[in-house]
């Protein structure tokens, strides 16, 4: 292919432009399919709305990613060239010479369909010679690495697009993609997705152009950043019904069909109305949920439950676990927090390998003055399982384990049996906010941890150590906080 052909090419494939906000990029498959309400807000939320999030752990896993990767395909292929260019227009044209060029091996290529405003990154594209392509007697496949142990359906959708581009681009499109996953390697047939890629590439036009417009999630998280805080107040100040715990889309569109729209609409239909439409035990706790906060307070749904039965020491703890990045980490708790009501203070137990994990569990086990007179507060059921896992590898310790589960109490179970709440759901992130509790750090959650811990350990920097324990002690805080809020409350009992 001559420079004047490859030209031409790009002149085609470019449209005269650039991609921009009405070309669709094949990263974001899995927003399409889990997070649509996010693309709505890109098109038509008012851009001052946009709130920017670092995600600090997606970026370290992508770049850890990256780097593995990266190696795995210079071993691999010897002879590999890495695409490179000072926009994404020099990108793009790189790749089309690589290709016109004949390379075994092309890695982060760039392929633009504008004329179908569609572009997006091929980890690596490698050179088959069993069939012609417009470049000459070969043409390409790609190769795409996921970090994940099966193939989700946005990798499916988006490695399919990414081979229809790549089609469009070489006049040849391969019969499969290969992905490679965690632990095993797929080939993905391009006619199994072909027709579910063009209905959801239809929607995500509908979309653009205002013909429809998804559902969001429940706050705390309707969206993902840089759109979650301005879907979190949509949700809230209309008053959706997102905001009713327990409703999957279908129940939330039977109610729409019925005329309630809101929150409010669901409190003033009466029970019976809902019977009618809902199966129990959803009418029942849509109508009493409705109800806490159309009252803005706590109502009963069952006495007996709360509050907790307090002892004579009362913890509240939390833990902090790792995640793998690369196969060759290990998973593992390495922070242990304790808020200690009758000392009113924080403590935590830090490990720094994996090797210690255990070791913060005996200081968890050593911390505790009288396991006959003391209370072990948790939320939700992730702390017991890890020490009861804990116990099964590590039978030397099983026996403290065990003691340490047998003075845990859940809670979010506690509450949920006894309590509907004005909140979206019963994960302590929602219930804790709608009595006023607030964690002191906005950029520092649970996967953030992660991020901040892995720095620290390599940094020493002790300031990224503290942002994890004051997280960590803010949750711990939270549930003494709810608590004692829930015992405070005046609380509203409809059923009498």
């Amino acid at each position: 292919m001559t420079d004047n052909e490859i030209l031409d090419l790009f002149n085609t494939l470019s449209a005269g432009r650039t991609p921009g906000k009405q070309d669709f990029n094949a990263s974001k498959m899995f927003s399409l399919l889990e997070d649509p309400f996010s693309i709505w807000c890109f098109f038509h939320a008012p851009k001052e709305a946009a709130v920017p999030e670092a995600n600090r752990y997606e970026n370290l896993k992508i770049r850890t990613d990256r780097n593995t990767r990266d190696q795995w395909i210079k071993n691999e292929f010897p002879g590999v060239v890495f695409v490179t260019g000072e926009n994404e227009t020099e990108r793009f044209k790189n790749t089309l010479s690589a290709m016109a060029r004949g390379e075994s091996a092309i890695a982060n290529a760039l392929l633009w369909n504008l004329p179908e405003n569609t572009y997006g990154s091929i980890n690596l594209l490698v050179r088959s010679d069993g069939a012609p392509s417009a470049f000459g007697p070969y043409h390409y496949h790609i190769f795409q690495f996921k970090r994940a142990h099966d193939l989700k359906e946005h990798y499916a959708l988006q490695v399919c697009l990414l081979n229809r581009m790549l089609g469009c681009t070489q006049k040849y499109t391969p019969d499969n993609t290969r992905v490679f996953l965690k632990d095993r390697t797929l080939d993905v047939a391009y006619q199994d997705h072909c027709d579910r890629l063009a209905r959801e590439l239809a929607y995500w036009r509908s979309i653009r152009d205002g013909l429809a417009k998804p559902e969001a999630h429940k706050p705390p998280k309707a969206a993902s950043a840089p759109w979650r805080v301005y879907a979190n107040k949509t949700v809230a100040e209309t008053k959706d019904l997102l905001m009713l715990p327990g409703l999957n889309t279908e129940m939330r569109q039977c109610l729409k069909i019925n005329g309630m729209y809101t929150t409010d609409d669901v409190a003033r239909a009466g029970i019976e109305k809902l019977q009618g439409i809902l199966e129990e035990p959803h009418a029942t706790d849509s109508y009493y949920n409705a109800q806490a906060y159309l009252h803005n307070k706590p109502i009963l749904r069952e006495a007996g439950h709360f509050p907790p039965p307090a002892k004579k020491y009362n913890l509240y703890f939390d833990f902090e676990a790792t995640e793998t990045f690369t196969k060759d980490n290990v998973s593992f708790v390495y922070l242990i927090g304790i808020w200690d009501k009758e000392e009113n203070k924080y403590v935590s137990f830090v490990a720094k390998t994996p090797e210690e994990e255990i070791k913060i569990f005996e200081q968890f086990y050593d911390y505790i003055k009288d396991f006959a007179n003391t209370a072990l507060y948790h939320w939700t059921e992730y702390e017991v399982k890890k020490m009861k896992n804990l116990a099964g590898k590590n039978p030397q310790d099983a026996a403290k384990l065990k003691a340490l589960c047998e003075i845990c109490y859940d809670l979010k179970v506690s509450v949920n049996k006894q309590f509907y709440l004005p909140a979206p759901s019963f994960s302590l992130k929602a219930a804790a906010p709608a009595f006023g509790f607030n964690w002191r750090q906005d950029d520092c959650g649970a996967m953030d941890s992660m991020v901040y811990f892995t720095s620290w350990l390599k940094t020493g920097n002790d300031e990224l150590l503290g942002k994890v324990l004051m997280y960590n002690e803010d949750d711990c805080k939270a549930m003494l906080y709810l608590e004692d809020k829930l015992k405070a409350a005046e609380v509203l009992d409809l059923k009498k």
